[in-house]
Parts: C-alpha cells; structure tokens; sequence
C-alpha cells in the first residue's frame, strides 16, 4: 500500500471545491433563494462578505477532505468512480444528513426544503467527488 499522494489530494480537492462552490451558489440562487431570504428576515440576520467567505472556504476544505477520504480507501475498494461515490456517499451522510437531522426539529426550514436540499447535496457530493478522484492518482 503506497503512501496519499497530497499534492494529488489537494489538486483534486480544490477542484472539487471549486465545483461545490459552483453548484452551492446555483442552488442558493436559484432553488433556495426565497426560503433563505425568508430565514433570513425572520431572524433578522445578513448575509455578508464574511459569511460568504466562510461558506466558500467550507465548500473548499470539504472538497479536500472528500478527495482525501477517496484516497483513504481506494486501496481497499480499488480506484475508479465507484469508490468516489463510496466516499462520497460516506462524507454526505456525515455532513450534510447529520446537520439537516440536527436543524429539521427547529421549524428552520419546510420538511419540502430539507429533502429538496438533501437530494441537491447528495448530487453535488457525488459530482464533486468524481470530478477530484478523476484527478487523484497515487505517487510513482
């Protein structure tokens, strides 16, 4: 078994960053925008360049640590695009099932809303984690 390649780990996390990030604004713009301003307003809160900032930055160290977690077990499950979607599918349950689960009971959101985003993100993870393991290769 060799060693992660990390400068493959972090090419291919960006990348898949890049895409989250890409895909993350789409639906904010397009498929969640009413319900977020919505939140928004009746919390009395803003969304401003920190917090975009955070949210990029989150989108970013995610798309790293999926390519990561694909390199992790590739030796067991083989290379290729199943084990991206393995990963894929283990790092959206960690993340994104586990805070939807966590905020549902607050009335946040519409139950209608929380599927929606959790089929969305199950997507994009997948997409996301293609695109970085099809860059990721293990060192000569």
């Amino acid at each position: 078994m060799s060693a992660i390649n990390a400068k493959r780990v972090w090419l291919g996390g960006l990348v898949a960053g890049l895409l989250s990030n890409v895909l993350g604004i789409a639906s904010a713009h397009f498929l969640f925008s009413a319900d977020v301003e919505a939140l928004m307003q009746r919390l009395d809160v803003s969304f401003g360049p920190s917090v975009a900032l955070l949210h990029i930055s989150m989108r970013f160290a995610l798309g790293v640590g999926l390519v990561w977690l694909y390199a992790a077990i590739r030796p067991r499950f083989e290379a290729g695009p199943r084990t991206a979607a393995l990963a894929a599918v283990a790092l959206w349950l960690a993340t994104f099932v586990f805070s939807f689960a966590g905020i549902a009971p607050y009335g946040l959101y519409s139950n209608r809303t929380l599927l929606l985003a959790g089929v969305w993100t199950f997507f994009e993870m997948q997409l996301c984690a293609q695109a970085g393991a099809w860059l990721y290769r293990e060192q000569p």
